[in-house]
């Protein structure tokens, strides 16, 4: 009866080892499984007159036509998106468009002196264009000055293949989407954008442009409601993959694992 009742213990407390070794073995794997999700790394992409490696800047404006009374109605609303002039400030990227003139009643007088120096939404609608080497996750746009107001519009890329700007209107833009409107951003700090988590490689930015992007933010109209910006730096979130085994690898020590629990429960039925 004795030698039984110790026979028994023996059984149980190998099987509880077994377990205890089982559910270790188990939770280093789950471990490892949670070391392959995908983790974000925070980046800070500052727009200065050194290019910023991963990340290219363009600018652009809505002043391909010719400077009449019907295209230079609503900002240049009938009028296509051409390149424009970069222009860097210790403030930040500001724009000087092709529309530019000291005087005249349908081009953009005054373009590129002081507050439109900066990118901006009076005559015409300034843009930037962030081209990165790989798709990224904008979550904030920081200004390093602005004048008047500060409202500003995002959008990203979601098309297929490069995007095209030069000869469309703002109001034909394929394959881009709103981000969104952001009003009085300021420029003490930056402005939480993109609450949708959306990736993309390519993102336009401007003074607000309710050309481009209709929905929300503030009407510009009268004198006192234009934006003057100058964007210093933008920050995204960059998906990066830690290394660790393989799928097959994983599947691998799982099936050892299986053969160990085996062989320990055979040896103990002999």
């Amino acid at each position: 009866m004795f030698f039984g009742l110790y026979f028994a213990y023996i059984w149980q407390d190998n099987r509880l080892t077994e377990g205890l070794i089982v559910r270790k073995q188990l939770k280093l794997l789950c471990a490892t499984a949670l070391l392959s999700a995908p983790a974000f790394a925070s980046t800070t992409w500052t727009l200065g007159s050194t290019p910023t490696p991963g990340m290219t800047v363009s600018a652009y404006a809505n002043t391909g036509g010719t400077n009449n009374s019907a295209n230079a109605a609503n900002n240049g609303a009938l009028q296509t998106i051409q390149s424009a002039t970069k222009v860097w400030y210790s403030g930040g990227l500001g724009i000087t468009n092709a529309d530019t003139c000291t005087s005249g009643s349908y081009c953009d007088v005054n373009e590129g002196v002081n507050p439109e120096h900066a990118i901006d939404n009076q005559q015409r609608y300034d843009m930037v264009l962030l081209s990165f080497t790989s798709a990224v996750m904008l979550t904030g746009v920081k200004l390093g000055w602005f004048s008047n107001d500060s409202d500003i519009t995002v959008m990203a890329y979601t098309g297929a293949g490069i995007p095209t700007l030069v000869g469309k209107k703002y109001t034909e833009l394929a394959g881009w989407s709103s981000i969104g409107n952001y009003s009085d951003v300021g420029s003490t700090t930056a402005a939480a954008i993109n609450a949708g988590n959306l990736v993309s490689s390519y993102w336009l930015i401007g003074a607000y442009n309710p050309l481009a992007n209709p929905t929300g933010g503030s009407v510009t109209g009268a004198s006192n409601s234009y934006d003057y910006i100058k964007i210093a730096s933008v920050t995204s979130d960059i998906p990066k993959i830690t290394k660790v085994a393989e799928p097959g690898s994983l599947a691998l020590v799982g099936l050892a694992l299986m053969g160990v629990v085996g062989a320990r429960r055979r040896k103990q039925a002999k």
